[in-house]
Parts: structure tokens; sequence; C-alpha cells
């Protein structure tokens, strides 16, 4: 049998013709490896940049909440043991959209909480022998609206609160008999009170 020797040429490309399959095969693996951690790490920045822009919107969303809640609070709270208006309105006729809260100050009652001004309007519903339909035992009964401080009219707010709550006063003592022939006086008013709504504009 013979046997054939290849000669060094021979030997040499073919060794270089090996090399060059693989050292292309690594190059494509690399440049598939650095696209797909580049579109990670870009995805990854596009979420940062989203959630740093909703913390944002939701630190607004909360402080506005917390500003409304607080004025309605205030509102009912000084309705609660102070009515307004101060006379006994009529039997049954809810009041124009007026102040909430005393001491008075014009048309509207206003308060800035956490850079925010709002404004709270109150209607206010009277019946001294507790017969306000749709509420029993409530001898008034307050609707609360609020806006931003903006707004200018009781009706505008109406229309479009930010919040508006509803709230019924019992003015009379528990076990108290005697009918109410005028309007309660603090400190006697609002020995019991129902938030009866809650709604957000």
């Amino acid at each position: 049998m013979t046997t054939v020797v290849p000669g060094l040429g021979e030997q040499l490309m073919t060794k270089k013709q090996e090399g060059r399959g693989d050292s292309g095969a690594v190059l494509l693996l690399a440049l598939a490896y650095i696209l797909v951690v580049s579109g990670i790490v870009a995805a990854m920045a596009s979420w940062s940049s989203n959630a740093l822009h909703n913390t944002h919107n939701f630190s607004s969303s909360s402080a506005l909440d917390y500003s409304a809640s607080s004025a309605i609070n205030t509102a009912i709270q000084s309705n609660r043991y102070t009515p307004n208006p101060s006379s006994t309105p009529a039997d049954l006729t809810p009041t124009t959209a007026a102040e909430c809260w005393i001491p008075q100050s014009g048309t509207v009652s206003r308060i800035s909480l956490n850079n925010m001004t709002m404004a709270v309007w109150c209607s206010t519903d009277e019946s001294l022998s507790n017969s306000i339909p749709g509420y029993p035992n409530a001898t008034r009964v307050v609707t609360l609206s609020e806006c931003l401080g903006t707004v200018t009219t009781g009706a505008a707010c109406q229309s479009a609160p930010i919040l508006q709550a509803v709230v019924s006063f019992d003015d009379y003592s528990p076990g108290e008999s005697v009918q109410l022939k005028v309007q309660c006086v603090s400190p006697t008013c609002g020995p019991e009170m129902t938030l009866d709504s809650w709604v957000w504009g």
C-alpha cells in the first residue's frame, strides 16, 4: 500500500480553511449578543422613564384627593355644629349654594392645602319635624359641592364638582321629645350625623 503525504503548502491551506469558518460564527454570535443586550437596556430605560412619569402623576392625583377630602371634611364639621344659613330656612326648600363654614368671608368657603386652593359650596334642606323625604330622623340635609378655587359660582361647581358629599344631621339629642321651633344653635346642633353620599366627579 502506498501512503501519500501531503506537502507543506497543502497542510497550511487546510488549517487556514478550517479556522476561517469558526471565527465568522463567533463574530455573528457576539454581534447578536450585543444587539439583544442593547434592546434590553433600551426597554428598561423606557420603562424607568415611564415609571418616573407615572410617579409624578400619582403624586399630583394624591395631593388633589387629600386636598379635596380635607376641605369637604372641614365644611362638614363646621356645618354640623354651626349651621349655615344661621337662620331657619323655608321648610323642605334647599337653599342656594353658599358658604359652608364660619367665619364667612363672602360667597364661597375657600381653603388652601398642598398648594391647591379648594372652594366648597353648601346647600341646606331643612325640616324641624324630621320629615325630609329619604332621610329619616334628619332635621338638616346638606349637599356639599367642591371645585378648584378658580370656579367662582356655586351653580358652576354643583354642575361639575371634583367631589360632592351629602350629609344628614339630626339636631335632636337622643331621647328628646320636644319639637324644635327654630333652627338649633351651637353647641346643641348635630348630635347625630350620617354621611349619605361621597361621589368623585
